[in-house]
């Protein structure tokens, strides 16, 4: 069994790590798929290294933004980036591993506790899996 404290998602995507990674490390590419559904973003800032800075606006279907100021703590090409999130506040670890012709995509969402995972997961399972669609949409356009 998990941690309680852990979101974790996963997908298989007929693409290799080193595509699906360049998908992640490019802040123009990543700034076109990141989110959920009928999400856009504005990167004011996207680091791509240990200790980058990673600053963005997202803007939901309803005209709402969200502010985030995250930093990449973990970039180990082509199979791992970490980065620390706020509002909430949690860690994504982002893991790229070879399976078959493709990669295997999986996302863990570390909170600070079993409680705000438990609050923020009737939000974050769906997104997640609109965000993947979205990165698989960036992967075949980019193929």
């Amino acid at each position: 069994m998990g941690d309680p404290r852990d979101i974790v998602s996963t997908r298989v995507v007929p693409f290799t790590r080193e595509q699906v990674f360049a998908a992640i490390a490019d802040g123009k590419r990543c700034e076109r798929w990141w989110g959920p559904a009928g999400f856009t973003n504005d990167f004011q800032v996207h680091e791509f290294r240990e200790g980058g800075a990673w600053r963005h606006v997202m803007t939901g279907p309803d005209g709402k933004t969200y502010r985030n100021q995250s930093r990449f703590l973990e970039i180990v090409k082509p199979s791992r980036v970490v980065v620390e999130v706020n509002a909430p506040h949690f860690v994504l670890t982002m893991d790229l591993a070879e399976e078959g012709a493709g990669t295997r995509i999986t996302w863990q969402q570390r909170f600070e506790n079993a409680q705000v995972r438990d609050q923020f997961a009737p939000v974050c399972v769906p997104a997640n899996e609109q965000n993947f669609d979205r990165l698989e949409a960036e992967l075949r356009y980019h193929a």
